[in-house]
């Protein structure tokens, strides 16, 4: 494998990952859409702009640490831009955007959500929106909720439901996703049954996208239950090169990783 060229795409200097990028065997040189030291700082204005200096600049693959940036669709511009990015794509963002969306996809690959509740039995509950989870340990705390998103919003107001409170171990499991096969950065009987789940569900629906999803779980016993994803990768380790990694992904090899 040839040593490649990488951009890490954030507006800040908070890399996740620099670290795993600069002891890479396979790292030839680092670019960053920001001052870093030991990389070539690029600057754009616009998404096509970036497209273009990547190609013209010859990078292999640009890594998007900036989650404002994913979920304003950099990734599929790049894309069309013929760049390897590592993102979530914009339909893959409807995971993370809207609860109900989410729900749906999980239910019909049998992976578990906390209920939905008409009415509180008991308290505390969870009060979801779309954008908002909150604690509510009282009716007049869910009303005040209410209330709150409602002056924010009237359209995110028509997506509040009750959820049922679960108390267990919260974990963030970060996967990579290459198209065709999810790999998982964390082992266990139940996180192995449900990175199967999760990636019968992004290839069966054909969620095209290249990069990192990060499921926030909660196990109670022995059921783990999904109460979100994200685009956020922050914690990641890996006993393989990183940058191997990434590029079994752009080639979609990932199902070759044994971490």
């Amino acid at each position: 494998m040839p040593k490649l060229n990488i951009l890490i795409a954030s507006d800040k200097d908070e890399s996740r990952i620099i670290g795993l990028i600069q002891k890479s065997k396979y790292l030839n040189k680092l670019y960053a859409t920001y001052e870093l030291e030991g990389a070539i700082e690029v600057r754009f204005n616009t998404f096509k702009e970036l497209a273009q200096k990547c190609r013209a600049l010859k990078i292999d693959i640009v890594i998007v640490e900036n989650e404002k940036w994913v979920l304003q669709g950099i990734a599929d511009v790049l894309r069309a831009g013929l760049v390897n990015c590592l993102a979530l794509s914009s339909r893959a963002n409807r995971l993370i955007l809207s609860n109900n969306y989410r729900r749906e996809l999980l239910d019909k690959y049998g992976i578990l959500t906390p209920k939905k509740l008409l009415y509180p039995s008991k308290f505390p509950v969870i009060v979801r929106a779309d954008g908002v989870c909150r604690r509510g340990n009282s009716l007049e705390e869910i009303i005040q909720i209410r209330e709150e998103v409602a002056k924010q919003s009237g359209e995110i107001a028509g997506t509040i439901y009750l959820e049922e409170f679960i108390e267990g171990e919260v974990i963030n499991l970060i996967s990579l996703f290459d198209g065709k096969n999810l790999l998982s950065f964390t082992k266990n009987d139940l996180v192995l049954d449900y990175s199967r789940k999760l990636e019968k569900l992004l290839t069966d629906e054909k969620f095209e996208f290249i990069g990192f999803l990060n499921s926030k779980l909660i196990i109670d016993g022995d059921k783990l239950y999904n109460i979100g994803f994200s685009s956020d990768f922050s914690g990641i380790s890996a006993g393989v090169d990183f940058i191997y990694i990434l590029n079994s992904a752009i080639y979609q090899k990932l199902d070759e990783i044994r971490l």
